[in-house]
């Protein structure tokens, strides 16, 4: 069920409509918040809204990343689902030849 869970980041309060737990809600917002100071903190020049800019471009930057490794993962997986159902045919394949049938 959608709960609207407020936060604070930046000195900016947000209502989030979620299905996320608060607790999960805040932690994002805890680490959005410290990505943000950091930002700001070592680039003096920086305004708040390019701060936010730069760590949503971090945060998509790595999930893309992140989907590309999920992607690579999930094709292995399905080769070695494939070797492995191969070898298993192979594997019976052979028992019958030698008279063990199937276990």
């Amino acid at each position: 069920m959608k709960e609207k869970i407020y936060v604070e980041i930046a000195g900016i309060k947000l209502g989030i409509v979620t299905e996320d737990g608060k607790e999960y809600v805040e932690e994002v917002a805890n680490t959005v918040e410290s990505e943000i100071q950091g930002i700001l903190k070592n680039n003096r020049g920086c305004s708040l809204v390019e701060a936010a800019l730069f760590c949503a471009m971090n945060h998509l930057g790595q999930g893309g990343q992140d989907s590309i490794k999920v992607r690579n993962l999930e094709t292995q997986i399905a080769l070695y689902q494939a070797n492995l159902n191969r070898l298993k045919k192979e594997n019976e394949e052979l028992r019958e030849k030698l008279g063990y049938g199937q276990y």
